[in-house]
């Protein structure tokens, strides 16, 4: 068989040395780019899909850019899920951990030539509310933990691991009970704007993280809540329309421009995991495959 590997990230490079060791792995021969006759597709963003496609496999964890419709029905599609959420969880909690310890504000005082010592805050003994309890949300939990916080999750699988405290299909729960509420859901056609007005308004707590995706949160709802709520802060690494943004981003917002997952040391992580779920599929059990229902 042949895979088709179409990576469209600059950030994102796939040495020829990899690619020997990855058809050896596989037993497939890998063409670089778009091939018509290739029956598995490897990508990166947005993929052509060739005449003999009947697998595609995703190395980025979401696939809510994909054009289902255009995808015939008997292709076979399976996400990165997991494959990224290491460098993302570390980053939620950079995020988190810059605000809470006052780093940027501090850091800025100091270059102006202004000697703040300020008090911060402790991520021990807060109340962690995970909005997604799959790979990112996991290994938040297991980070959170090892700072003496409780870590409550949302989603519609039980977790198997021990370091979440409570679970709940309850959608309200965890915005009721929480100090921090991490966004991490993937974006489907249930999720988008899953984050509202009034789930927002039931929050207790002061920070609310996103590494998901940004229209699981509405805008306008996320904006109207900030500007009344000046003491409530939003840490995010995605923003709504990204890479052009329009409009004035509110002073209670820190945002990074969806990097989390670009982490130099990592990115050939992801790209392990996609083959090894091509090889998994090719002894007829491939994991992560995709409900097209979720996105049609």
């Amino acid at each position: 068989m042949k895979i088709s590997l179409q990576v469209n990230f600059s950030s994102l490079t796939i040495s020829d040395e990899v690619i020997k060791e990855l058809e050896t792995q596989t037993g497939c021969e890998i063409i670089k780019g778009f091939s018509d006759d290739a029956e598995i597709v490897v990508f990166a963003g947005k993929p052509a899909i060739g005449k003999k496609t009947i697998f595609m496999q995703s190395i980025s964890a979401g696939v809510n850019h994909l054009d289902f419709k255009t995808i015939p029905n008997n292709v076979v599609i399976c996400s990165n899920a997991d494959a990224w959420s290491i460098p993302v969880a570390e980053h939620a909690f950079a995020l988190l951990l810059a605000k809470y310890k006052n780093i940027c504000q501090s850091n800025s005082l100091i270059r102006n030539g202004k000697y703040e010592r300020k008090l911060s805050d402790s991520l021990y003994g807060q109340t962690l509310g995970i909005m997604g309890y799959g790979g990112i949300g996991r290994e938040m939990a297991r980070i959170a933990h090892a700072f003496g916080m409780k870590s409550i999750g949302f989603g519609r699988t039980d977790p198997s691991d021990n370091n979440i405290d409570l679970f709940t299909r309850d959608k309200l729960y965890i915005p009721q009970n929480a100090d921090i509420m991490a966004i991490t859901l993937p974006l489907n056609r249930y999720t988008r704007g899953f984050i509202d007005y009034e789930l927002l308004n039931k929050f207790r707590g002061n920070i609310i993280i996103n590494v998901g995706r940004a229209e699981i949160v509405k805008k306008e709802d996320m904006i109207r809540y900030l500007s009344e709520n000046n003491n409530k802060w939003f840490l995010t690494d995605v923003w709504w329309g990204e890479p052009k943004i329009e409009g004035k981003i509110p002073d209670n917002v820190m945002v990074t421009p969806h990097v989390a997952g670009l982490t130099r040391n990592f990115m050939i992580v992801p790209v392990e995991k996609a083959f090894q779920n091509v090889s998994a599929y090719l002894k007829g059990k491939p994991k992560n495959v995709v409900n097209r229902n979720d996105y049609i």
